[in-house]
């Protein structure tokens, strides 16, 4: 898999990027646009996975303390799931993270992907919350 990054809300990596989340958060888990897509979005590092040049996996991060990015919007596209991508993306995103200083990252994960993350060693700091109508945990990994 070939893993790219965009800063900012431009380009075509950043619409890669929209098109998986709007496949699994919109199509497939019936969230608003409203709250997918907001006004925050230019202040964020995109990442997309690609396989075989078809963009299959998606995240954003930003920093929100001097050492910590929160990491959101992490989606992969149904025929992809299982193959290990989301977890490829995840070691970029986490290099690209020790590249620029970060030693944490947080993210708020859907109930049904907290094994994912327990799988790669993030620990659940709070929960269970409600977002878009789906149940959350807060979690988070030192890096």
């Amino acid at each position: 898999m070939e893993s790219k990054l965009v800063k900012g809300a431009t380009g075509p990596v950043y619409l890669d990027a929209l098109e998986i989340r709007k496949q699994v958060f919109i199509e497939e888990q019936g969230i608003d646009p409203a709250l997918e897509f907001d006004e925050n979005e230019d202040f964020f590092t995109y990442f997309v996975g690609y396989d075989d040049g078809r963009p299959v996996v998606t995240a954003r991060a930003r920093r929100t303390d001097d050492d910590v990015w929160l990491v959101q919007r992490v989606a992969t596209r149904s025929g992809y799931r299982r193959h290990g991508l989301a977890r490829d993306l995840f070691e970029f995103i986490e290099d690209e993270a020790k590249k620029a200083k970060i030693k944490k990252i947080r993210l708020h994960a859907q109930e049904t992907a907290e094994p994912f993350y327990f799988a790669m060693n993030y620990n659940r700091i709070s929960g269970p919350e409600m977002e878009a109508g789906i149940v959350h945990y807060w979690m988070e990994k030192e890096i």
